[in-house]
């Protein structure tokens, strides 16, 4: 007879073994709407009205994608400054 050593588990919780979906980001979202367009665009052409709003959508998204990859100086300088508003840099001189 052979002994085993089981290792004890470390949660109580089950294991999940079912594969996970991915994260639905905006890349992710982008990716897939621009892979939908162009199958699309090769089996329809360009004068289709779900091609056209297909390539709309890959619009919104790479600009929704811009949007997030770099906030404006100013909205992320007003962000801190609501959180530290005693902050030196936050004050504000009437002249």
């Amino acid at each position: 007879m052979t002994n085993i050593a089981i290792a004890p588990r470390t949660t109580n919780s089950p294991v999940d073994l079912r594969p996970q979906p991915p994260e639905s980001t905006t890349e992710n979202r982008l990716k897939a709407a621009l892979e939908h367009a162009r199958r699309l665009t090769e089996m329809y052409g360009c004068q289709r009205v779900e091609v056209a709003i297909a390539w709309e959508t890959v619009e919104e998204l790479q600009t929704a994608q811009s949007a997030q990859a770099v906030p404006s100086c100013q909205s992320v300088f007003d962000r801190y400054c609501a959180d530290n508003p005693h902050a030196l840099e936050c004050r504000s001189y009437d002249c």
